[in-house]
């Protein structure tokens, strides 16, 4: 049976979807989020009993043609075509991986959609090997060759494309919309191609048997709920079940749009559940209202540069100095909150989970040790991921001995402790660990007690790494006083509260060469886009050092909103490092280790 092409009975609530690219869904009643500008990471191959199949993205690769990649889909989720295009021209497709050259193909597809050239996009992602990209990746692949073949009127290529859609997406909502996309498209083919459904694989005979009889609804004397129950019975482990099929048979029609600027049709790659608001719960007032505020200037760009590509649920702010934890939570439910990010304080976040059982997940903006509970997320800023970042850096230079410098404050020593343990770890030895009162300018006993016990084999002293802990004014005293004698022996690696993330080079001459490990929003080539920190230079300019970096931290959190489910099999590469999974719920994050020279912090790259 040849493919049907579309004539013009196309359905004008279909028709209207397909003008705006809604790749996902059917033009349900309420906005679809999509895509954030970094898509989705993939689910683990592994778990799904796949352990061949490739589980990173093409942004886990360290090189240029990466962040070039990386540039341009950012740019297409911004719907700036032609900057995205002029990434992709900086890129020589001889030097890809296969996954990178796949994903390079699907680019170059959407900004041919983006400009309605179908053909040409087509052509394009014929030559994508949709098996070699990760699961986020591949979503974006079947809903482009859905929405090419729409455009170029092929009914059933579409419904394919849809299928294979539909065994990747995992979220009921998103399934949901797929089902009514596939019925919408079929409704329009004559009852006589969808009676020729012999030659076609059975499930997608299934769904001609269901659209014919759908098609038939409110004809004299006919039978619906007796054809869809003997439709049930024929077809019983169907992913139409009762609930989607019932669901589709209750939603309106929507009404046509007009269409929208050219700009802004193409593919749309929805990752998390439609119409429901994202309910953000932070303080207003209080100690914790300064740290807050910059984490809502975040998570409020975040959420404003992707409404400009495509409609966005909405964003709502329950405040936390105002009412009890458990009660806001449970408002937010009642108001149409589909996921919470929020509370920041920990003793807040003790207090949610505490509270009962959590219906909805929640994105929690700091981390509780020892917390683990159903659908709690625990994301933030954590020394301990810092420190065990920076404690690998030192082994790959070659360091094993170590001396620590930490301020004489509980949260010095929680730091010392996370320093030495994750030291220690791997295999380092710890020779000396002294602690300085951060209200005095000198440190020179500090210094002096913490450098005797260097160690000396044959008459020649060892290599030994000082790890430190210190605020930037702090940094910028103890780096003169922590001149070695035979300095080519000694070598500082600082935690990353040293670098308020404003440069000053000529304050920060003093440093010297100090190594650290930060966030990739820090360091333009590592995150750049729309959402880096120059692009947002407006926002965090005026906010006071100590703040800077939480603007990252909540663009992180809006753009994981509709990531959760993806990142247990796979990083996702954000503006505070490359996110994943970890025990309890906690999502762990991998840094960009630098150095300063000549007072400018200068990128090494991610430890790999």
């Amino acid at each position: 049976m040849s493919d049907f092409k579309f004539a013009a009975i196309m359905p004008a609530r279909l028709a209207a979807c397909w003008v705006f690219g809604l790749l996902l869904t059917a033009c349900a009643e309420e906005p679809v989020k999509s895509v954030k500008p970094q898509a989705a990471r993939a689910k683990s191959a592994a778990k799904r009993g796949k352990p061949n199949e490739p589980t990173q993205s093409y942004r886990m690769t360290d090189n240029q043609n990466g962040l070039h990649l990386l540039d341009a889909d950012t740019r297409i989720q911004a719907g700036d075509s032609e900057a995205a295009q002029k990434a992709l021209d900086r890129i020589n497709p001889e030097q890809l991986t296969p996954e990178q050259l796949s994903k390079y193909k699907l680019l170059d597809a959407q900004i041919s959609l983006s400009a309605g050239d179908a053909e040409r996009a087509l052509h394009k992602l014929e030559g994508t090997r949709p098996a070699v990209l990760a699961e986020a990746d591949r979503i974006a692949y079947y809903q482009s060759l859905a929405f090419v073949h729409a455009l170029l009127g092929d009914v059933l290529p579409s419904v394919r494309a849809r299928l294979k859609l539909g065994q990747l997406l995992q979220a009921p909502e998103q399934q949901r919309q797929n089902i009514a996309a596939i019925l919408d498209a079929l409704s329009v083919l004559p009852v006589e191609t969808l009676n020729a459904s012999a030659p076609v694989a059975d499930e997608l005979g299934g769904w001609m048997a269901l659209a014919k009889i759908l098609k038939q609804q409110g004809s004299p004397g006919f039978d619906l709920s007796g054809q869809i129950a003997g439709w049930r019975q024929a077809y019983p482990y169907h992913p139409a079940n009762a609930e989607y099929l019932q669901t589709y048979l209750n939603a309106p029609a929507a009404a046509a749009e007009p269409a929208p600027s050219e700009s802004a049709i193409g593919p749309a790659s929805a990752t998390s559940a439609a119409g429901a608001n994202l309910a953000v719960l932070l303080p207003s007032a209080g100690p914790y209202a300064p740290a807050a505020k910059a984490i809502k200037e975040g998570l409020s760009v975040a959420h404003r540069l992707a409404a400009s590509a495509a409609p966005q649920p909405g964003l709502k702010f329950y405040d936390t100095s105002q009412g009890e934890l458990g009660e806001l939570y449970r408002k937010a439910i009642a108001e149409g909150a589909g996921l919470v990010v929020g509370p920041l304080v920990k003793e807040d976040i003790q207090t949610l989970a505490l509270s009962g059982e959590l219906p909805i997940p929640v994105l929690a903006l700091n981390q509780v040790d020892n917390l683990g509970k159903a659908n709690l997320y625990q994301f933030g800023l954590s020394p301990q991921d810092e420190a065990e970042q920076l404690a690998r850096k030192a082994r790959r230079d070659g360091l094993q001995n170590a001396v620590f410098l930490v301020p004489n404050t509980p949260q010095g020593q929680r730091v010392g402790h996370f320093l030495t343990s994750a030291w220690q770890a791997g295999g380092g030895s710890v020779v000396g660990l002294e602690q300085y009162d951060p209200k005095q300018h000198d440190f020179s006993g500090s210094v002096a007690a913490l450098l005797a016990p260097s160690i000396s084999i044959d008459g020649k002293k060892q290599p030994l790494a000082v790890f430190v802990s210190a605020s930037p004014e702090i940094a910028r005293e103890l780096a003169p006083q922590l001149k070695y004698p035979q300095s080519a022996e000694l070598s500082i690696y600082a935690m990353p509260n040293l670098y308020s993330g404003r440069q000053n080079p000529v304050r920060d001459v003093d440093l010297g060469a100090i190594r650290f490990c930060d966030m990739p929003w820090l360091f333009g080539e590592y995150y750049p886009g729309p959402l880096s920190q120059s692009a947002l230079q407006n926002i965090w300019q005026g906010l006071p050092d100590s703040q800077i970096k939480l603007v990252a931290l909540g663009v992180d959190a809006y753009n994981l909103s509709g990531q959760l489910n993806q990142l247990a099999g796979g990083a996702y590469a954000g503006a505070t490092g490359r996110l994943s999974l970890t025990g309890e719920n906690r999502i762990g994050r991998a840094l960009v280790c630098a150095q300063f020279k000549a007072g400018v912090p200068i990128a090494d790259g991610f430890l790999n």
